[in-house]
């Protein structure tokens, strides 16, 4: 072949080379190609939001969309599996089908090897100039963005004030997005460089005498070199070779090691440094204990692309050993994701064991079409196919099947995020104005305790800006960058939400957010995280922490501090905190409240007030319900505090039928009856009226009557068949105590065929009046009853469907 035509395996005959300033031109167009997308996609997403509300909106939805579907992580997937899926023919020796050749040219394109894609090897000159080309061109595409985010910092300085600060923090915002830069452009062009470089090392053997057999080995990429150590210039490949292999296979990933090293402590106490931001490419797809998992895994792809060159590397490509390696790391890697689960979400880990399994079937695959060749009779007597075509076309199959899942999944996500409801104001049907003071660039700063409010501060903030797109919230792992500043980003909020957990006032960061939201006169919201088991703590002990804690005389951010009693007065008494909750309706309501007390100080809202009076409400939450008929409730009046609740129940009912019918003096939905009363008699000394159910008041004392009433009530009404509505009452305060103590107190025939008792959920009953209205709000579940006899009274049937709530709805944590 002619050192100006290279071989085309297309056209399936030697081609002329490129023009010389065509390769330049090409290449260059190319990255400027690239570049020029990647500048415009980065300025269309961070310019829409100052396109007027519908940008706002719109760039809100977006990152909300980015966020539920997550395609970082998924993207990183499905390159990994067509960077290595590409090596099967140069790598493994694995030759599709002539038929399906094509496709591999597809493949490559996954390698993200720039000169390979735009200029062939054979037309670059010598193998050292190619060698040198292939490991430096992406440094130099890490220094040209350098030299580019340098440029654009230097710009926004010289048109800024120039102040002293200013330049400091630019210097190193800058500093961060290079080291970005950086990581992004190495973790994607490591298997290709890699690749690249061991050209220099693949050596084939030929028979050059049939008589005694002799044989030489030749580089395959340039058979002009002599694979011995005799040959001038193969000995200075192999320098080249180790250099590069030191650089690109060892140093990168090591690096990568040491970055993670340096920042796990920050990810693990959740204080996102700016290392820790600019490296976050690495690690923010997996568990705090699992950062180093993107090493593990990339370390398996420079195996499976590269390193495993080094098995037969004369003959391996005409072997099977390399692809029966290859499918037992594909097989224990695969393993070890089950096991050790370390991505965060779990359509992520899904995708990544799909393709992980697919990568093995390939292997085995390229087993059976390396079996196979050109010999049909052997293939038909080994594997039980007449050609190797079968066997491709299964492999292409198999990849194109792993496009087609990251799309589904990709798709599925996106259209779930596009119907998330917002939030809306009940007097106009319309979504509220976020109005924010002229002084302020936030609509409210989070405060919280790191060790016991992380996790729901997260769920409080990402919950808000769904309900409320365009919403602006302080959160510490978004925004940021210098806790010396803790002060200042207080002060550039509109409201102070303090999110109260055991340890809050224990905390220095946190008081010096509340002395400055004290100095700064920001108005208060408190959260309160209720539950002991999440890190909550009750109101009482919070006010006894902060008695203790908040002693400090003079604090730097507010020199005029009186003391703890000028705490207790604005956290605990200027207004009731919110109750956090985790149970899905619960929780929305305390968020709804959040986000009314926000917007109530906002400028808008503040001069008209009367568009808030009736609240704010979500599509599709639960409203106000009437029962479809007459409802009996049953209460003991040994279980103490059941006819209050069945009090609130008749009122809710009744506030529900009146807003569903026109008759202004409609009976009551609703009777209460005392149980023990219509339960004494074997048959009841009077009708109960329409549907009937037992109210159990589930609370500290509820099975610890002297008498043991309570349990034979319960037992005798599931007996003739009426429904149990038990209700959980949720603050300590009242009697509310952990469900598992209802276990150890609950006669044990209760909780034992055929009664029960506790396979229906329990309606929690907390203290707030929104939760509460919530409780009452909810219909529907099913009745707790033994065995049904041979007939069913029509009584029986309509307490099929009896009321009391929230039977269908599971408890779990946010």
């Amino acid at each position: 072949m002619s050192e100006l035509q290279y071989f085309d395996h297309v056209q399936r005959g030697c081609v002329d080379c490129p023009a010389a300033g065509v390769r330049l031109v090409i290449l260059f167009g190319v990255l400027f190609a690239a570049a020029a997308t990647g500048v415009l996609f980065y300025l269309a997403l961070t310019r829409i939001a100052a396109c007027g509300r519908l940008g706002a909106r719109a760039a809100h939805r977006l990152k909300y969309i980015e966020l539920s579907v997550g395609f970082q992580p998924k993207l990183k997937v499905l390159l990994s599996f067509y960077q290595i899926g590409a090596t099967l023919g140069p790598v493994y020796g694995v030759r599709l089908h002539e038929s399906l050749t094509r496709w591999t040219d597809i493949l490559d394109a996954f390698s993200l090897d720039v000169l390979g894609l735009t200029y062939p090897d054979s037309c670059i000159g010598s193998m050292r100039a190619r060698i040198l080309l292939s490991a430096l061109w992406p440094i130099l595409v890490i220094l040209l963005g350098a030299i580019a985010l340098a440029s654009h910092t230097v710009a926004v300085w010289l048109l800024s004030d120039r102040a002293g600060h200013l330049r400091s923090d630019l210097g190193r915002a800058t500093l961060g997005r290079v080291l970005y830069w950086a990581i992004l452009v190495a973790y994607l062009v490591l298997p290709s460089v890699s690749r690249s470089i061991f050209k220099a090392r693949k050596c084939e053997s030929f028979s050059i005498n049939v008589l005694d057999e002799t044989r030489r080995s030749y580089l395959m990429a340039d058979l002009d070199v002599l694979c011995s150590a005799d040959d001038d210039k193969y000995r200075e490949l192999d320098l080249i070779f180790w250099s590069f292999f030191v650089l690109w296979p060892v140093l990168v990933p090591l690096t990568f090691l040491v970055l993670l090293l340096s920042l796990r402590p920050a990810v693990r106490a959740q204080r996102i440094s700016p290392l820790a931001n600019a490296c976050r490419f690495l690690w923010r797809d997996y568990d705090a204990d699992f950062i180093f998992w993107e090493v593990f895994d990339l370390v398996r792809k420079l195996f499976l692309a590269s390193l495993v060159l080094f098995i037969d590397q004369e003959y391996g490509s005409s072997k099977l050993l390399r692809l029966v390696v290859a499918t037992v790391v594909s097989a224990l890697f695969l393993a070890a994701l089950a096991l050790a689960r370390p991505f965060k979400r779990s359509d992520d880990l899904h995708l990544a064991c799909v393709a992980n399994l697919l990568l093995t079937c390939c292997f085995c695959l390229g087993a059976v079409i390396q079996l196979c060749g050109d010999d049909n009779d052997l293939c038909y007597q080994l594997v039980g196919i007449q050609s190797g075509r079968r066997a491709s076309e299964f492999v292409v199959v198999l990849t194109v099947a792993m496009l087609v899942a990251s799309l589904l999944i990709v798709f599925f996500k996106t259209a779930t995020a596009v119907r998330v409801p917002t939030l809306r104001l009940v007097s106009t049907g319309r979504a509220p104005i976020l109005e924010l003071p002229a002084a302020c660039h936030f609509h409210a700063f989070i405060s919280h305790a790191w060790g016991t409010g992380q996790d729901q501060t997260h769920t409080v903030v990402r919950r808000l800006q769904l309900l409320l797109p365009g919403v602006r919230i302080w959160l510490d792992v978004d925004n940021l960058d210098d806790v010396g500043k803790l002060e200042e980003s207080v002060a550039d909020s509109a409201t102070f939400i303090i999110f109260l957990s055991s340890g809050y006032f224990r905390s220095w960061n946190c008081r010096r957010e509340l002395y400055a939201a004290l100095a700064s006169v920001r108005p208060f919201i408190v959260v309160h995280e209720a539950d002991t088991a999440k890190g909550g703590a009750s109101l009482a002990a919070l006010r006894d922490e902060c008695r203790d804690s908040c002693v400090e005389v003079a604090p730097p951010a507010y020199p005029s501090y009186s003391g703890p009693g000028e705490v207790l007065t604005r956290v605990f008494e200027e207004a009731e905190p919110i109750v956090w909750v985790r149970v899905h309706d619960f929780q929305l309501e305390s968020l709804k409240e959040v986000a009314l007390r926000m917007l109530r100080q906002s400028p808008y809202y503040s001069l008209h007030l009367n568009e808030l009076a009736s609240g704010v409400t979500v599509p599709g939450e639960i409203g106000s319900h009437g029962f479809t008929g007459l409802v009996t409730i049953l209460v003991c009046r040994e279980n103490e505090g059941a006819h209050d609740v069945a009090t609130e129940v008749k009122a809710a009912a009744a506030e529900g039928h009146s807003s569903t019918t026109a008759a202004p003096d409609s009976p009551d939905v609703v009777v209460i009856r005392e149980a023990s009363e219509v339960l004494k008699e074997a048959n009841a000394p009077a009708p109960l009226q329409g549907r009937a159910v037992l109210l159990l008041y589930l609370n500290e004392k509820t099975f610890l009557d002297p008498s043991g009433t309570v349990a034979r009530i319960v037992q005798t009404a599931m007996d003739r068949r009426i429904a149990i509505a038990p209700v959980a009452e949720q603050d300590p305060a009242s009697g509310g105590v952990a469900f598992r103590q209802f276990f150890q107190q609950t006669p044990q025939v209760l909780q034992q065929p055929p009664y029960k008792l506790f396979d229906t959920l329990a309606v929690p009953l907390y203290p707030s009046q929104q939760h509460r209205k919530c409780c009452l709000a909810r219909k529907g579940g099913r009745r707790v009853e033994p065995a049904a006899p041979a007939a069913e009274s029509p009584e029986v049937e309509k307490a099929e469907g009896a009321w009391i709530g929230m039977q269908h709805l599971e408890l779990t944590d946010d």
